[in-house]
């Protein structure tokens, strides 16, 4: 019987090796990522603009619809743009993306908001990862891809602040495609410092010029980007390798410039005025505390640790091939706190808090990113000092976990999402429009834009019959003064809008 049994299992091991293997294993989890996007892409079509979508896009809609020439109404956004930083806001880069939300050129290319914001964060951290792992660190690719995917449905499915951070243009181009932009900027300077100076002219004022839009992009990203180059540009002159790496000197320049602008801008003053914030020494102490409250109190759930387990096998063999000892793991993970915490210090500073969904949406974003970064830096250092060999597949041990853990979350999302159908957001998505809520929203909406464009100048819409969890932000108002009403009456050229008294 013994014999039997033992000769079984071993049958069921020897098949679980030849089945998931590192490349088998990152098919599987990109399907599944790509496979969770389909909703959150669907209830896309039903989304619409609001509140600033408006306001800051009317430049851009105005010299659209007069000319219909694109470079007029993209020369009307950079204007936009200006005026802004002069008179309101400093970010340069973000006050034009903003100034050109899709639905200047017509209220349907608002769907294309998710598309964009989806793209640039998988596409970004993909990128910035596999620079990481398999450049600098010789990782094998697939096992590499595993761990990106992995990472990135944790940081999109459970991200907080979603309506913000993927539906609401405005927002979303301001944090999370900034954001984005700052991940190419940090990819292509380490793959430009793997080349050793062999990278072309043409490359090095590309990444000069994504440098200096990064540097003019919201200032939680532009601060912490400014620190890490701050930190690693000490530890080249440190160790005196910085001629090695004087390549990098022009794009670090230009993303300086750049944010210096930014957060010398004349508008940084003119809106500090209302602004009641945190001096800058207590807006610093509170973020630590804040950064602790929300990455392990309020954010840190079971799919996190889940993500963490699975991580540790993934990065044992990514260690493997790289000669980096990983010193000082204690204040890499210090390091790592720091820069999470520095997302919180910029709004606790300017308005003292951190309410907003989308800097909570970017915070966590950025808060998954490093604790990827730091588990595997850990876990390198373990591997280092063990320093046991693993080979290029996975081991049964290793099989047994990463299968764990993708069974246990399948389960366990299933427990969690029966009581709270939004607790994921693609769950949340499927929720929404299953229920029809999706629909009668976009209905609405698309309703009131034929009105818009009717020829009335003076108009009562009904109150939106439903408020989708992904896609609705805000709506106008009963007050036909409300600033959002003005906003929209500008766009369509209108003497007054408001929603109809509910009865």
């Amino acid at each position: 019987m013994i014999s039997v049994k033992n000769r079984k299992i071993e049958k069921i091991n020897g098949r679980l090796a030849k089945w998931v293997t590192p490349k088998n294993l990152s098919v599987f989890l990109t399907g599944i990522y790509v496979i969770s996007l389909i909703p959150l892409l669907w209830i896309g079509w039903y989304n619409y603009p609001s509140a600033d979508d408006y306001t800051i896009g009317n430049n851009c809609r105005q010299a659209w619809v007069s000319s219909h020439n694109i470079l007029s109404a993209v020369w009307a956004g950079v204007l936009r743009g200006i005026e802004d930083w002069i008179t309101w806001m400093g970010y340069f880069t973000s006050n034009f993306l903003m100034a050109v939300p899709p639905s200047s050129f017509g209220e349907r290319f608002y769907v294309l908001t998710v598309f964009i914001m989806l793209a640039m964060l998988s596409f970004s951290t993909a990128y910035l990862l596999r620079t990481i792992f398999v450049r600098v660190f010789k990782a094998d690719r697939y096992i590499s891809r595993c761990a990106v995917m992995a990472m990135l449905f944790i940081t999109v499915q459970c991200m907080v602040g979603r309506v913000e951070a993927f539906y609401w243009y405005c927002g979303a181009v301001n944090y999370m495609f900034v954001h984005g932009m700052s991940l190419f900027f940090y990819g292509l300077l380490i793959s430009i410092a793997c080349d050793r100076g062999k990278s072309g002219k043409l490359k090095l004022v590309m990444v000069s010029l994504l440098g200096f839009l990064t540097g003019g992009g919201n200032q939680l990203t532009a601060l912490n980007v400014a620190i890490v180059l701050s930190v690693a540009a000490g530890f080249l002159f440190y160790h005196k390798k910085w001629k090695e790496y004087r390549m990098l000197i022009m794009p670090v320049a230009a993303f300086f410039l750049g944010f210096v602008l930014n957060v010398a801008a004349p508008g940084n003053w003119v809106r500090a005025e209302g602004a009641s914030g945190m001096n800058p020494v207590k807006a610093v102490l509170v973020s630590f505390y804040y950064c602790l409250d929300y990455c392990l109190g309020q954010w840190f759930g079971w799919p996190i640790i889940l993500l963490v387990v699975l991580l540790v096998p993934l990065c044992w063999h990514m260690a493997e091939k790289t000669e980096f000892t990983f010193p000082c793991p204690l204040i890499a993970v210090l390091f790592g706190y720091c820069l999470v915490s520095a997302m919180m210090t910029p709004s606790l500073f300017a308005v003292g808090n951190i309410g907003a969904a989308r800097l909570q949406a970017l915070t966590f974003t950025m808060f998954i990113l490093v604790l990827t970064l730091c588990v595997g830096y850990v876990t390198g250092w373990v591997r280092k000092k063990v320093e046991k060999r693993a080979g290029a597949d996975f081991s049964l041990n290793e099989i047994w976990c990463l299968l764990g853990c993708i069974l246990f979350f399948g389960l366990a999302a299933v427990i969690t999402i029966i009581p709270d159908p939004h607790y994921f957001v693609f769950s949340s998505a499927l929720t929404d429009l299953s229920n029809g809520s999706a629909k009668a929203y976009g209905d609405a909406l698309h309703e009131r834009m034929e009105i818009y464009n009717s020829g009335e100048k003076n108009i009562t819409v009904s109150p939106l019959p439903s408020q989708p969890e992904l896609l609705y932000f805000s709506d106008i108002k009963e007050d036909p003064e409300d600033w959002e009403n003005r906003g929209v009456s500008r766009f369509y050229g209108l003497e007054s809008v408001k929603v109809a008294a509910e009865k």
